[in-house]
C-alpha cells in the first residue's frame, strides 16, 4: 500500500513537471496543435486526475487496513486482497480520470496551457461535483472517523484484548502516527482544490475566469492556492516517512543514522546488568512492518 502510494506521487509530479515543460516547449517552439491537444489530454489532464484521486483512495484503503488491524485482529489482510484492494483503486480512479482527458483542452494565454475545462457547461459542474463528493469529502470524514477511533482506542491500555509488549504497542502508535500525519497534510493541502471545485459550480466560472475577473479577493485566493499546492501532495511523503521509521531514515541518510547507532551502541556498552534485566518485555518484543498488507 505504500508503495502504491508512491507511485501515485510519482505520478502526480510528473504530471505537473510535464504541465509546465510543455507550456514552455509551445512558448520557445511551435507544437502542432493535434499533438499539443493529444499531449494535455493524454499526459496532463489524465494523468493528473487519474493519480490523485488514486492517491485519495489509497490513503482511505490504508485507514481501513489500520482500523482492522487494531480493531479485527484475529482478521488477516493478506497481500493478495491489498493488492485487489490497489487494483480496485486505480480501475475506479481510471473511470473518473477518462472525463477529464475527453474535455481537456488548449488555451492561449501568456503561454499555450493546458486546461481541464475551456467553458463551464453542465457536464463541468457535474463533474466537478462528483469529484468532490467521491474524491475528498467522503474519503475525508471516512478516514478522520476511523483514524480518532484508532487514536482512541491506542491511548487505551489494551488494543482490541491483545497481550502486546511495550514495544509492540509503541510501534503501532508510531505506525498510526506516521499515517495520520501523512493523510492529515494531504488533506490540508487538497482543501483549497475541493473548495475550488464547489466555488465552479456555484459560481458558474472556471478557475482561469475567477482568477481573472472575481472581484472577491478571498475566492482568487482560494483558487490560486489550489493551482499552488496540490502539486506539493507529492513532496512531504519522504520526510514524514524518514521523520518516524528509522529504516527508511538510514536509505536517506546513511552517514547520520550511523553515528546515531554508534551512540546507541556506545550507551548500550556501559548499561548496566540491573537496567539490562529491567527490559526483558522490551527485548522480546516482535518488530511490527510498515504497513501490513
Amino acid at each position: 500500500l505504500i508503495a502504491n502510494l508512491a507511485v501515485c506521487d510519482l505520478m502526480l509530479g510528473l504530471s505537473t513537471i510535464l504541465n509546465v515543460a510543455l507550456a514552455l516547449i509551445a512558448y520557445r517552439t511551435t507544437i502542432p496543435a493535434h499533438v499539443h491537444l493529444m499531449l494535455c489530454k493524454a499526459v496532463v489532464a489524465f494523468l493528473n486526475t487519474w493519480s490523485y484521486t488514486a492517491s485519495i483512495q489509497t490513503l482511505t484503503i490504508i485507514s481501513i487496513e489500520r482500523y482492522i488491524a487494531i480493531f479485527r485482529p484475529t482478521k488477516v489482510i493478506t497481500i493478495r486482497r491489498a493488492k485487489i484492494s490497489c487494483l480496485v483503486s486505480w480501475a475506479i480512479s481510471l473511470t473518473i480520470s477518462i472525463p477529464s482527458a475527453i474535455l481537456a483542452s488548449v488555451r492561449r494565454l501568456h503561454l499555450k496551457m493546458c486546461l481541464t475545462f475551456d467553458t463551464y457547461t453542465t457536464g463541468a459542474a457535474v463533474i466537478n461535483l462528483i469529484l468532490f463528493v467521491l474524491q475528498f469529502a467522503l474519503p475525508a470524514i471516512l478516514m478522520i472517523v476511523l483514524y480518532s477511533l484508532i487514536l482512541r482506542q491506542l491511548s487505551t491500555s489494551a488494543i482490541a484484548g491483545q497481550t502486546d509488549s511495550n514495544r509492540s504497542k509503541k510501534l503501532k502508535r508510531k505506525t498510526i502516527y506516521m499515517l495520520v500525519t501523512t493523510t492529515v497534510i494531504f488533506l490540508a493541502l487538497s482543501t483549497p482544490w475541493a473548495i475550488s471545485l464547489i466555488i465552479v459550480v456555484f459560481t458558474g466560472k472556471l478557475p482561469l475566469q475567477i482568477m481573472l475577473s472575481t472581484n472577491n479577493s478571498t475566492i482568487r485566493s482560494i483558487v490560486r492556492l489550489s493551482r499552488l499546492l496540490l502539486p506539493y501532495t507529492t513532496l512531504y511523503n519522504p520526510v514524514v516517512y524518514c521523520i518516524f521509521n528509522h529504516e527508511i531514515r538510514q536509505l536517506f541518510i546513511p552517514n547520520c543514522c550511523r553515528i546515531s547507532n554508534s551512540i546507541i551502541n556506545k550507551n548500550h556498552s556501559v548499561q548496566p546488568i540491573n537496567a539490562v534485566n529491567k527490559s526483558d518485555d522490551t527485548n522480546n518484543a516482535e518488530s511490527l512492518p510498515l504497513v501490513s498488507v
